[in-house]
């Protein structure tokens, strides 16, 4: 196959300095797209920050109205109608301007792909959508009445006007599509999340504290859903014990103003089990700042959500197995985690195997378990997912 120069604009509406999971990841991947030769345009959110990269960066303002009209679902929708109408517009000048030859977009928030859609249908270039995780589908979501017809037939429109349509793990993939015809299957790929190997602090700058207690670490925001209580009741009962290794809890940016969790209800919890002294809740850090928090860890913990056939591969997983330290899942069977735990050589627990998850944690602790280091799995790498993605850009526009 010939390589034609890929001149992709990437709607990237989460983007750095933002420290949300999409901007991470976006500010990850571009650098490297650069390196690798993709040529890119970026749009994104104005959300107040300079992000320094070698590639033109476009803000846009994020839709949003005031009082009783934001109250209001149908005057609410024709304004977001004419909101997109205009960008489509304005998006469709930088594309003539920069000689774009494919769209790409980054989902969350879904207003990337709904706006791809749009620019594939008036300027006939090709769209590939990709989703974080599901949208009508989404567990953490209950779409009722009008409102869900309204999201399931944008969904459609979405896929229907996607050349492909990108997912990051197969249940979320496998989800999303059972609903649409059986020869849109053809377009849906999985491309994992991505870690930097150049972004971990180097060992030899980490100083090593004789004695120090065993350090349990958890990256990223809490749900009501997915939150450390059954934990906390293990490790409640844990710190009884005189006969293992003492021990501390790490949070680190478990309170975020997005997710819905708040500090006070985390404190609540630490309080009514008793575990003041063990856990220790860190603010939200940036990004380089969360994988030396990772370095320094001896093992990693992840939570999911307790939802049956869960769609949910969280990004932080990856950057976990890049840190090359062990990894501990509390995920429901059969989950994109358990699946990536499972081949990293990494334990998992389900909701339902407290005692078991106790005892495994009780013997690590009492040092019996030896936790190797997985080997490190270099297709995770943004270097890897990157070559991946140029590959299906390629096949695409050709």
């Amino acid at each position: 196959m010939s390589e034609i120069p890929l001149k992709v604009l990437c709607l990237g509406f989460w983007s750095p300095p933002l420290i949300r999971p999409r901007a991470i990841l976006l500010g990850k991947i571009i650098p490297e797209w650069l390196n690798q030769g993709i040529k890119p345009v970026v749009v994104t959110y104005d959300n107040g920050g300079q992000w320094n990269v070698e590639a033109p960066v476009y803000r846009i303002s994020q839709f949003g109205q005031r009082g009783k009209l934001k109250q209001n679902f149908f005057i609410r929708s024709v304004s977001k109608y004419f909101y997109y109408r205009r960008l489509t517009k304005e998006i469709a000048i930088l594309i003539e301007k920069h000689k774009i030859n494919l769209i790409f977009s980054f989902a969350n928030p879904q207003e990337s792909n709904i706006l791809g859609a749009m620019l594939k249908r008036k300027t006939g270039i090709k769209f590939i959508s990709h989703f974080s995780d599901p949208w009508y589908d989404n567990p953490y979501k209950i779409f009722k009445g009008f409102n869900a017809r309204k999201v399931l037939k944008l969904e459609r429109f979405i896929i229907k006007n996607s050349s492909r349509v990108i997912f990051t793990n197969r249940q979320a993939k496998e989800l999303v599509m059972k609903k649409y015809p059986l020869g849109w299957g053809s377009k849906a790929l999985v491309v994992s999340h991505c870690y930097d190997p150049k972004d971990y602090p180097l060992k030899e700058n980490l100083a090593e504290e004789p004695g120090k207690e065993y350090l349990f670490s958890y990256v990223g925001a809490f749900y009501k859903e997915r939150n450390p209580e059954i934990l906390f009741k293990i490790f409640s009962r844990l710190k009884q014990n005189k006969n293992i290794r003492k021990f501390k809890f790490r949070l680190i940016g478990g309170v975020n103003e997005y997710a819905g969790y708040s500090e006070s209800e985390l404190k609540k919890k630490i309080k009514e089990y008793g575990l003041e002294e063990i856990v220790e809740i860190i603010p939200t850090v940036s990004h380089r700042e969360s994988l030396r928090y990772m370095v320094e860890s001896d093992c990693l913990i992840t939570i999911d959500a307790n939802f049956s056939n869960s769609p949910f591969l969280p990004s932080k997983v990856i950057d976990y197995v890049g840190s090359k330290k062990p990894i501990l899942g509390i995920t429901p069977k059969g989950s994109p985690t358990e699946e990536l735990l499972e081949s990293v050589g990494y334990k998992n627990f389900t909701y339902g195997q407290e005692e078991q998850l106790e005892k495994y944690l009780t013997e690590l602790l009492e040092g019996k378990i030896k936790n190797n280091n997985s080997v490190l799995l270099n297709k995770f790498s943004v270097q890897a997912i990157t070559a991946k993605l140029k590959n299906i850009f390629l096949e695409t526009i050709n």
